[in-house]
């Protein structure tokens, strides 16, 4: 089919069948979401029993809507969706969104199939079943029937559990990650993840793409458009465990597939498997805000030991280096340094370390070309004050966007208590990815240099 997805994202017109004055229906919170986003379209309720609802004139039939309905979405009982997909084909309907249960995921897969023969020669493009629709927080319309709002941004989020979706919109908020657009797939009985991502890969408003997948259905789509895109693909697969892959098979009826094929056929077509959500918003963070790692060595900052030596060990656990300090690095930082402490990499820049010696380290860092990416972490041992931490941080962020041979990637990580979140507010909406654990920084580190690589690979073509 066509993979023109413009209107389903930017439709000019809605209807929502089974549309509700009953505020605990999922039709009434869906037309609700629509009505009180900031979008400009059409909006028809559809609903045998009603003749307004939410102060909209309501219509009995799709049929009697009288102008084109570029989008449809359908909140009734599963039975019912084929009859209503069958006037959506007669109206000429582009785009529906299925947001019913009861079909594949439990077992009703011929209810699925008769949808599957009633839109096969035509043009429409379906969404779910069993979907909680899409948030396009880029044009501020909430297609969905769930609460929450993201903050809009560059990344696109697919999500195959419905809750989990809504769980992301909370997460990416709670971590300062912009959101361009949250789509669920639900059982994917027509519009499918390589759809998506062919759309998102042209989206001007999506720089990164998240995907949380269960089971895929055509696996060489699915892989091309990742080949195809130019732009960072992060995927949480579930169902890795064998009983993680019966419980795929009972949520969206999917089978889960082998864990070890779906591995190598992602770092094959350059995505970035993540071993969970948290881990795909550490490495969207990073990813959204910092420039890709050139290489893989790295340099780290600290004003703990411990900190650095738990760093190093995660970054080359992760495929970083951590290199020897140039000789020129080297006399630059001695100099800052009290006369007890030699420089190394970790720079230890020992416990009462301030903005001068994080500043004066962090850009010798940068001005290293056998350095591709730096790690600056700050522990709240007593004697250093944070804010200074954050302070080098943020000068050394300007530094860089004046020079184009500073483009490597600054990550933060701290570890503390209270007297750090407002200084991780600061360094987040400044778009800097702080994090409060080695293991963490050094893996959203890793998604930059796999994502630099990717960049390499695409050059020489």
């Amino acid at each position: 089919m066509e993979n023109n997805l413009e209107k389903f994202f930017q439709p000019k017109s809605i209807a929502v069948v089974g549309a509700s004055n009953d505020s605990t229906k999922i039709g009434n919170a869906t037309l609700k979401n629509i009505l009180i986003s900031d979008y400009e379209c059409n909006l028809y309720p559809v609903n045998l029993n009603e003749k307004t609802i939410l102060g909209l004139k309501c219509y009995k039939k799709i049929s009697d809507i009288p102008e084109k309905i570029d989008l449809v979405l359908i909140s009734i009982p599963a039975k019912f969706v084929p009859k209503i997909v069958e006037e959506c084909v007669q109206k000429k309907v582009e785009n529906v969104i299925i947001i019913s249960s009861g079909f594949s995921e439990i077992g009703n897969n011929e209810l699925e199939e008769k949808i599957k023969t009633i839109i096969s020669k035509s043009k429409i493009r379906i969404l779910g079943p069993n979907t909680m629709g899409y948030k396009n927080a880029s044009d501020n319309l909430d297609a969905s029937f769930v609460f929450g709002v993201p903050r809009k941004g560059n990344l696109a989020l697919i999500s195959q559990s419905g809750a989990l979706g809504i769980g992301m919109i909370y997460l990416a908020n709670n971590e300062f990650v912009g959101v361009s657009k949250i789509i669920g797939v639900g059982n994917k009985l027509d519009i499918d993840d390589d759809d998506l991502i062919n759309y998102f890969s042209q989206d001007p408003e999506t720089k990164v793409i998240g995907l949380y997948i269960e089971g895929i259905k055509d696996g060489v789509g699915f892989m091309n458009s990742i080949k195809q895109c130019n732009k960072p693909i992060l995927i949480v697969k579930a169902g890795k465990s064998s009983a993680g892959a019966r419980a795929t098979a009972s949520h969206t009826g999917s089978m889960a597939g082998s864990d070890k094929i779906y591995s190598a056929a992602i770092k094959q077509a350059g995505g970035i498997r993540c071993r969970d959500i948290v881990e795909l918003f550490d490495m969207a963070r990073a990813l959204a805000g910092q420039p890709p790692a050139k290489g893989n060595r790295i340099g780290i900052i600290t004003n703990g030991g411990g900190l650095g030596i738990l760093l190093t060990d995660a970054c080359e656990a992760n495929g970083l280096t951590i290199p020897k300090l140039s000789s020129i690095t080297y006399k630059k930082i001695d100099k800052i340094l009290p006369d007890l402490v030699k420089p190394n990499n970790p720079v230890d820049l020992v416990a009462d370390a301030g903005f001068y010696r994080y500043e004066v380290c962090t850009k010798a860092l940068l001005e290293d070309p056998k350095i591709d990416g730096i790690i600056v972490a700050s522990v709240h041992g007593g004697y250093a004050r944070p804010r200074e931490f954050t302070g080098a941080i943020l000068k050394m962020i300007r530094e860089r966007k004046l020079h184009e041979e500073y483009k490597k990637p600054i990550l933060g990580t701290w570890v503390g208590g209270k007297e750090f979140e407002d200084l991780v507010f600061d360094l987040k909406t400044a778009g800097v990815p702080i994090y409060p654990s080695s293991w963490r920084t050094a893996r959203a580190m890793m998604g930059l240099y796999i994502e630099g690589k990717r960049i390499k690979r695409e050059n020489k073509k």
